[in-house]
């Protein structure tokens, strides 16, 4: 029987997972227990265990599975102490139709209920920027770190320290010193610009040069980089490849990846590289020292030169954790909802953050979840034209959240997989606070009202495109052709208004209506 909207538009354990914890700065998912990582007042950061259990669902018993509620199509599951026996369980029966979530972190915050950064804000929690200065970008017999520039921040304390190649007897040497300052300093983030690009491979190999450690984890073990290669989306035609890093109770950020999604719909930088988007944006440091970077490799070696290369590179950490300050908010504030870390976030695209966040509505409470679509077709999408040129007498209309409006009135909806109307009633309560935090903002100049609409809008702008995407639980085709056929005869209508022409003869003869009032129609999908 399905729920009316009404009954759980304020249903806090749907738009924040039922775990009521505040203050999680991160977490790990061992066999056995989740350890959270926990703020206090003070700013201190401690451990909690509490038992955890690896999950994998079915479309059938497969021997000692329990029945979850509902009659979606994965309606058996299966509980593991470890994730070893997990695997051999999900080997064991490789022929048979299973379901599991592949990363630890978001299979223990669905099931659980767990989210980041509930009761904070981005400048709440402690982080750490560093950038190196080395010797070239390839990793070879000649690769060498010279400087490594760090700017650590804990609420309005700011402590800076700059490691330097000739105060060590070696590079690993001043690897290990690093290590034990980035520990004692203690940040739940860790930043880099292009890290995952760049730096963190470089630290990376110099440490396994010289046999040494990256013990950067909270429990004191070491940086674990994958060896498959992820993908990140620029755009429609770019993908940035990469290797995923893991630092135990901390989250890495790479700031670029964080600019490329702030820059998704402006498309108003130059490049994403860190000095050019700084100076784009007048966030360059006043009376700070420049050098030309591509000199530092033939200079250092010059005593006056280095000397000045160090006095500019003391303040390269700075210029990242401006770029996180400006850009981090919509997927910190995402963080309070969405069951994946920080770091993932991040790192992966808006419509798989919507279906973990669907998973979890139904997987905390022990209820079946449907299968993923497949889609084969395409479908007819929005309407699209430019009249290129200069007019005169113009008005514009913008369609506040047009696509999430059509969804709402036509209750676009799957029934059969989501039978408690989740993903209405979550698009209702983001687009309602969408709505009430732009006015806040507006009238109040808050930037913390500004922050929270930014990520609000971000959501309900995706949930369109998670209709129609592959692969994804929850998808639903013909749900996401319903939307833009209700959004072409909306812009249709609107365009006969504004122009008394019906839409082919607008295409035909341009957007000049032969009345004198002249008038063009804009639309935001």
């Amino acid at each position: 029987m399905e729920k009316n909207i009404d009954e759980t538009l304020n249903n806090d354990n749907l738009i924040f997972g039922k775990d009521k914890t505040n203050n999680i700065v991160s977490l790990e998912s061992n066999d056995n227990f989740i350890e959270l990582f926990i703020q206090n007042e003070g700013g201190e950061v401690n451990s909690y265990k509490v038992p955890n259990k690896f999950w994998i669902l079915c479309n059938k018993d497969l021997g000692g599975m329990r029945r979850l509620n509902g009659n979606s199509y994965y309606c058996w599951g299966k509980q593991f102490l470890t994730k070893n026996d997990l695997y051999k369980f999900k080997n064991r029966h490789y022929k048979e139709d299973l379901f599991l979530i592949y990363d630890n972190k978001e299979q223990s915050m669905v099931l659980k209920g767990l989210t980041y950064y509930k009761g904070m804000k981005p400048k709440d929690v402690s982080i750490l920027s560093f950038d190196l200065e080395t010797t070239g970008l390839n990793h070879n017999d000649d690769a060498k770190i010279l400087l490594i520039s760090n700017t650590f921040r804990q609420g309005n304390i700011i402590k800076k320290k700059l490691f330097s190649y000739d105060e060590y007897n070696d590079q690993g040497e001043m690897l290990q010193d690093w290590c034990h300052w980035v520990r004692e300093r203690d940040p739940s983030i860790i930043i880099a610009h292009n890290g995952n690009g760049f730096d963190i491979p470089y630290v990376n190999f110099i440490a396994n040069k010289y046999e040494v450690s990256l013990n950067l984890g909270r429990d004191g073990s070491a940086l674990k980089i994958k060896t498959k290669e992820s993908k990140k989306r620029v755009d429609g035609s770019r993908d940035i490849m990469y290797f995923k890093s893991h630092i135990y109770g901390r989250e890495i950020i790479d700031t670029m990846f964080l600019a490329i999604n702030h820059d998704a719909h402006t498309k108003k930088y130059v490049s994403y590289g860190l000095k050019q988007i700084i100076k784009q944006e007048g966030l360059e440091k006043v009376n700070r020292t420049f050098y030309d970077a591509s000199k530092i490799r033939e200079n250092y070696k010059d005593k006056v030169q280095w000397a000045l290369i160090k006095e500019y590179c003391k303040d390269d950490s700075d210029d990242a954790l401006a770029l996180f300050d400006l850009t981090c908010a919509p997927q910190f504030y995402l963080a309070n909802n969405i069951p994946k870390s920080f770091q993932s976030i991040t790192e992966s695209a808006t419509g798989s953050q919507i279906n973990s966040m669907m998973l979890r509505s139904y997987i905390q409470n022990a209820h079946s979840v449907p299968k993923a679509d497949q889609i084969e077709e395409q479908f007819e999408g929005a309407l699209s034209y430019g009249s290129p040129g200069i007019f005169s007498n113009c008005i514009k209309w913008d369609v506040a959240s047009l696509y999430p409006s059509i969804m709402l009135q036509y209750k676009i909806q799957h029934k059969e997989k989501d039978p408690n109307c989740n993903f209405q009633n979550i698009l209702q309560v983001f687009t309602t606070e969408r709505l009430k935090n732009k006015k806040l903002a507006k009238e109040t100049k808050n930037s913390y009202y500004k922050d929270l609409e930014q990520s609000q809008k971000i959501l309900i702008n995706s949930m369109y495109g998670f209709l129609g995407a592959p692969g994804l639980n929850f998808n639903y085709l013909i749900g996401a052709s319903e939307v833009t056929r209700y959004g072409r005869e909306i812009l249709k209508s609107a365009i006969k208004w504004a122009t008394g022409k019906e839409y082919e003869q607008f295409l035909q003869n341009g957007p000049i209506s032969e009345s004198t009032d002249q008038r063009l129609v804009d639309s935001e999908s």
